[in-house]
């Protein structure tokens, strides 16, 4: 559980160097020398055109049934199937960012939604036999507009534009703890192991923040022109056997650069690349990411879902915004040829 207190941070920038699909082969970019994987699936383009995909989170029941969530932030939430169907959908305003849990008891999933029409968190329940969605609760917020989010077992995280992060309760007590950064966040997650919040301050880098309130926030990856390219957007954390890893999205030069979260060694620096037969595009531009280390009989190793801001078809032709999903096992390899520190 959190040990989370009543309290109010604020604090400043510091100074610090930049620190049964099989998997697909690592293909190499010859224009940049990139490395770069590719997408097994995607998922049908939402149904709003223009800025409309965001955040994605993955779902994957005990038995192994998947279901992957996306946000369509002109008027709500999407579900799809691993194939990349949409199979349910709510409308229920514009829902930018969203995260969730599974609840054993219900077994179901409780999604929270960070909801810029009514400004209010929105909090549904996902089942999957059948796959379904329902809006359960909302609750106010005193921000001007609700953007990034992200969840724990116990607490909801949500900012806004203006650098504020604030923690609630799931029944909408709070706000219980507000974290003040020096200008825009939107991505976040929270390491439940370790008791700490990830935030992306979108042109500075991302934040670890000890939730204990025991130790002073620290800047864990600075943005530069190289590594970590601001804007940073999606944050997600993949707990593997011996280590865990953080992943981000480098939207100012669509690709994703993966962390060891214990010592903040950049692992691997990676994009996605369309399939050789152009079946499946690349990404760009991409905001929201979900990983997954949940095993199924065909991805062991779990998943990893992304937007894609520059949805295409075969012949090269605009299409609406979607999510691309990707076999956890291709980002591994990456690690394999970028670090010395494998996951054994």
């Amino acid at each position: 559980m959190n040990k989370l207190p009543y309290l109010i941070l604020s604090f400043a920038p510091l100074v610090i160097s930049a620190c049964a699909n099989e998997p697909s082969k690592t293909q190499v970019s010859m224009a940049d020398g990139m490395r770069t994987v590719t997408a097994f699936a995607e998922t049908q383009p939402v149904p709003d055109d223009d800025d409309a995909a965001d955040d994605p989170y993955i779902m994957v029941t005990p038995t192994g049934d998947t279901v992957v969530a996306g946000t369509n932030k002109r008027r709500g939430v999407e579900l799809y199937s691993l194939q990349g169907q949409r199979i349910a959908s709510i409308d229920s305003g514009r829902v930018n960012n969203i995260d969730g849990i599974y609840d054993v008891q219900s077994a179901s999933f409780r999604i929270a939604g960070s909801n810029r029409t009514t400004t209010q968190v929105d909090v549904y329940q996902v089942t999957t036999e059948p796959v379904a969605i329902s809006l359960t609760t909302s609750f106010d917020l005193p921000l001007k507009e609700p953007y990034g989010l992200c969840v724990s077992p116990t607490h909801i995280y949500v900012g806004d534009k203006d650098g504020v992060v604030q923690a609630w309760t799931w029944d909408g007590q709070g706000p219980i703890a507000t974290f003040t950064f020096e200008s825009q966040t939107e991505g976040c997650v929270v390491d439940t192991r370790n008791n700490d919040l990830y935030v992306g301050e979108e042109m500075t880098g991302i934040w670890r923040v000890a939730l204990d309130g025991e130790t002073p926030p620290s800047l864990f990856a600075a943005t530069d022109d190289q590594n970590l390219v601001g804007d940073v957007e999606g944050l997600d954390i993949y707990h593997g056997e011996s280590r865990s890893v953080l992943l981000a999205s480098s939207q100012g030069d669509s690709s994703y650069v993966a962390y060891d979260l214990a010592s903040a060694e950049q692992l691997a620096k990676f994009a996605i690349a369309s399939t050789p037969n152009d079946s499946i595009d690349g990404t760009q531009d991409t905001d929201g990411i979900a990983v997954s280390n949940a095993a199924t009989s065909a991805h062991p190793r779990g998943l990893l879902v992304v937007q894609d801001g520059f949805n295409v078809d075969l012949d090269q032709r605009a299409l609406n915004q979607n999510f691309k999903i990707l076999d956890w096992r291709d980002v591994e390899n990456q690690f394999a040829r970028d670090s010395v520190y494998r996951d054994e």
